[in-house]
């Protein structure tokens, strides 16, 4: 019935001479749903008795209804875009403050079993921002699990974990986790203890 109602509004009423209709940009209004409907009531009696300016008002309906759904669709892309961008940046970010590594080479230094280092050896040094300790192991240390911790030089204790040490091409390395953020910048102790040995100590110098 509405098919058969549109088709006799856009076929039934001609108005060839166009008498009585509205300006194009009061058509184009309605159609686009600007013009509140107290001001378009006026209008509405001869847009449903002409069907020249009922077959214009459906054109512009449908202009305006491809424009709208365009937009959705070009703001809705503008948006995945941006938290994509957004997102990525803060991965990279995040990615790049979560692993900052230091090498702790070992393999030349001396085994001082203690819980103090020797006095005249030089410290080893990292900054606050490392989170992940790759340390190779003195030659001839061999693999297992190791206790790793980090004092100050009154034996307070600042960091201490656990990993485990493994041998490639000769050497013994172990990776261990850790924060050193709220460390002050100094001199500190690195101690290592295979499970059921005593601690062996080096200078390590936070900066």
């Amino acid at each position: 019935m509405l098919t058969a109602l549109g088709r006799g509004l856009r076929d039934e009423f001609p108005n060839p001479e166009r008498i009585g209709c509205p300006d194009h940009e009061i058509v184009a209004a309605i159609a686009a749903q600007r013009m509140p409907l107290s001001q378009a009531e006026r209008f509405l009696d001869h847009l449903t008795s002409c069907s020249p300016c009922y077959r214009d008002f459906l054109g512009l309906q449908a202009k305006y209804r491809q424009r709208r759904t365009r937009m959705i669709f070009a703001v809705a892309a503008s948006v995945l875009i941006v938290v994509g961008l957004a997102t990525w940046a803060m991965m990279r970010r995040h990615n790049n403050e979560q692993i900052v590594r230091a090498v702790v080479d070992l393999r030349d230094r001396s085994i001082a079993r203690s819980t103090e280092p020797p006095p005249n050896e030089t410290p080893i040094e990292i900054g606050r921002n490392v989170s992940r300790l790759d340390i190779y192991l003195p030659l001839g240390t061999s693999d297992g699990s190791y206790d790793v911790r980090v004092t100050t030089a009154k034996g307070d204790v600042l960091f201490s974990g656990t990993a485990v040490a493994a041998v490639e091409a000769g050497v013994t390395s172990l990776r261990v986790d850790a924060n050193f953020s709220s460390a002050s910048a100094g001199l500190y102790v690195l101690q290592l203890r295979k499970f059921g040995s005593e601690w062996t100590s080096y200078p390590l110098r936070i900066g």
